[in-house]
């Protein structure tokens, strides 16, 4: 079996993302977060855009 290699810089705790391991680390080779707020002023203004859905 063909493992993705982890981005050890990443934490996810996102548990039905296809990137995410069961060491809470993301396998996706780069992230992109975003905000979701029009006035985004803190971290739960925000969501990573790269989460794809297992």
């Amino acid at each position: 079996m063909n493992q993705k290699p982890i981005n050890m810089g990443v934490d996810c705790k996102v548990n039905n993302c296809y990137y995410h391991t069961t060491e809470n680390k993301c396998t996706a080779e780069k992230i992109e977060v975003g905000d979701c707020a029009a006035n985004c002023n803190c971290s739960e203004d925000t969501f990573c855009k790269t989460y794809k859905e297992k």
